[in-house]
């Protein structure tokens, strides 16, 4: 699991999860959250199949890194509507309304 980003996308009533290879995606959180773009482009690639649209879709992402750290962002603002870039710090996303959580769990997965 350590090699893989799962998404939870939630759309109205339904809910999907799906796991990526990190090789599909840079590893830097940073660059994951510099640009909200980057996420829709990943609801458009994996959220298809699940009937999920990039304009009304509301994105859970869970990171799971090789050290096991879990970092779950919950970004509870319409992404097709809101456009802007958000700086990739906690602080920032915090500022900007975006939530971040970072949980240290006794075992992965």
């Amino acid at each position: 699991m350590a090699n893989c980003v799962a998404y939870n996308i939630r759309h109205s009533l339904k809910s999907s999860t799906m796991c990526v290879p990190l090789a599909e995606l840079n590893r830097s959180l940073d660059d994951l959250c510099a640009n909200i773009g980057k996420i829709q482009a990943f609801i458009d690639k994996y959220g298809k199949s699940a009937g999920v649209n990039k304009n009304d879709a509301n994105v859970g992402i869970i990171i799971v890194n090789p050290g096991k750290k879990i970092v779950d962002m919950s970004f509870s603002q319409n992404l097709g509507i809101d456009k802007m870039k958000v700086n990739s710090s906690a602080d920032e996303l915090r500022k900007n309304k975006f939530t971040v959580t970072v949980h240290f769990p006794s075992t992965p997965f």
